[in-house]
């Protein structure tokens, strides 16, 4: 039996090679990821390297050299995202016709020199490489068993009781409400932020709301400039005080902010006046099926890998463009997250035909990256298909999905109200502004202006009353009172108003608050 098991230790390098990145992205990604991801990838990832390692022994008829050999090649394999990525900006070639050839037809070729020249020096070598795999093996057995200890011992801070904003007072079932929807476009910018920093003219998106009937509040800005933080403010009518309080302003977790969107006080009292909620599912822990809605409506696609289907949710997406398929991934990824935006657009015009009162929740992931559209609706592909790169270069393609998404939400609300039997309620804002002086999580310090808090602070708000009495709404509104306006005037609470706040906050520091009420009013 120990002869055996000796005679298989060659396999435990490369299975260590893909356990390794695999505990370490869900380890750095707690806060979005549940077990269910370990589940399902790591058999995966486990039969597909010993299987590939009895492949490379097939062909090189020495167990060394086929354990050295994969490890190698699995570590490549899923560190190659990684380095495309370190690279994105700096590695490629500008050919004289304006065509950017790279990263990833740079590096792949370069890859590929260097991997033949290390298969060429395992198939000459005469040396015994038992000792190196043994050492490897301890090496990686070191790390994995951190990662594992680590993972084990990792406690959820939060649950959803702990989170839990005080219910008020229970409210009476309405017969007479209207449906209310809740259009959130992440990252749309106000229109002076256009104007003044981006040099762009929105007024025709404005006036086409205001011409519908809308008030548009031309000085609103974010209760918090993160939509982890900014939708459970606005969806609970509070400030999140109680965050810093219960788990430290330099808390790493974001899951207690998600977890206030998944109990949150807006669908709590719509449901108990008889409202059946919809959610458009997004990709987003805090909007995606866990949303606590009635219907869900998702367009969740798969592709193939290796015979299998592969859903493409944002988990997965992510962590293939850590691997070598990084390339392939990016393309698959960009054209999935675009199906959804679209299908939520054509889908919500549908809405109103439904019998039952709603509540109707649309968290629509664009303008935000990834630069997905062109202003005309084509698609963009590669380097545009990042969910976090937003830098002052990258503007044109910020403007572009922008002046995208406005000409075809405005038909959508057009139809909204065409097609409902009554006026609705709708509510058209974004969470925050855009960020391209901020730049990168890791810059925001370093960034840190007034004009980098106007462009990101400075959002959407548009509001639409059946009676179009907008007497309690004003200008320098924010998020946080817009349903305690809305219980006020139509499910007849005596809610008061919060004063408008703006809380500055980085990723380094996910509940440090800093009150910039005062700040970056103007550019």
């Amino acid at each position: 039996m120990t002869r055996k098991l000796g005679s298989l230790s060659f396999l435990l390098p490369p299975l260590l090679v893909s356990v390794f990145p695999i505990l370490s992205f869900y380890l750095s990604n707690t806060d979005q990821l549940s077990p269910v991801f370990l589940k399902n990838i790591l058999p995966f990832a486990l039969l597909a390297s010993i299987t590939f390692t009895l492949f490379v022994l097939l062909i090189f008829k020495n167990k060394s050299k086929a354990s050295l050999i994969s490890a190698i090649s699995l570590f490549i394999f899923y560190s190659y995202g990684h380095l495309s990525r370190s690279f994105d900006s700096k590695l490629f070639l500008r050919l004289h016709n304006g065509v950017v050839i790279g990263p990833d037809k740079v590096l792949l070729p370069l890859l590929a020199l260097i991997y033949f020249f290390f298969l060429v020096s395992m198939i000459k070598s005469k040396r015994p490489l038992n000792r190196l795999v043994v050492h490897l093996s301890l090496i990686l057995l070191v790390l994995v068993t951190y990662l594992s200890v680590s993972i084990l011992f990792f406690q959820p801070k939060t649950s959803l009781s702990d989170t839990q904003t005080p219910t008020s007072s229970s409210v009476a079932t309405q017969t007479d409400a209207p449906d209310i929807y809740y259009i959130v476009l992440d990252g749309f910018a106000r229109e002076d932020v256009l104007k003044e920093i981006y040099h762009y003219d929105n007024s025709s998106f404005t006036d086409s709301l205001k011409n519908m009937g809308f008030f548009v509040a031309d000085k609103a800005r974010a209760n918090y400039i993160q939509t982890y933080l900014s939708l459970p403010s606005s969806l609970n009518s509070t400030y999140l005080d109680s965050l810093p309080e219960k788990y430290g302003p330099d808390s790493p977790d974001e899951r207690a902010a998600i977890d206030l969107v998944l109990n949150n006080e807006v669908v709590r009292k719509v449901k108990a006046s008889g409202y059946t909620v919809i959610n458009f599912a997004t990709w987003w822990g805090g909007t995606n099926e866990s949303f606590p809605a009635d219907i869900t409506y998702s367009q969740d696609k798969s592709f193939q890998l290796a015979g299998l289907n592969i859903a493409t949710s944002e988990t997965n997406m992510v962590f293939l463009q850590t691997t070598l398929l990084s390339p392939v991934i990016k393309e698959v990824w960009g054209q999935a997250w675009a199906g959804k935006i679209l299908y939520t657009m054509q889908k919500l015009p549908d809405i109103p035909y439904l019998p039952q009162r709603k509540f109707v929740f649309a968290h629509i992931l664009s303008p935000h990256p990834p630069f997905l559209f062109q202003a005309n609706g084509s698609l963009l592909t590669g380097p545009g298909v990042k969910t976090a790169d937003e830098n002052i270069s990258r503007r044109p393609l910020y403007l572009n999905q922008l002046t995208f998404i406005g000409n075809q939400i405005i038909p959508v609300i057009q139809k909204i109200l065409k097609n409902s039997p009554r006026p609705p309620i709708i509510i058209l804002q974004s969470d925050h502004g855009p960020g391209s002086i901020f730049g990168e999580n890791k810059n925001w310090l370093s960034n840190y202006s007034d004009t980098a808090l106007f462009e990101r602070t400075g959002i959407l708000y548009a509001v639409y009353f059946p009676d179009h009495g907008y007497q309690d709404l004003y200008q320098t509104i924010t998020p946080v009172n817009t349903y305690r306006i809305i219980f006020n005037r139509y499910f007849h609470e005596n809610l008061d108003l919060l004063p408008d706040k703006t809380y500055y906050t980085d990723y380094n520091a996910r509940y440090k608050f800093t009150d910039v009420t005062d700040q970056g009013l103007h550019p």
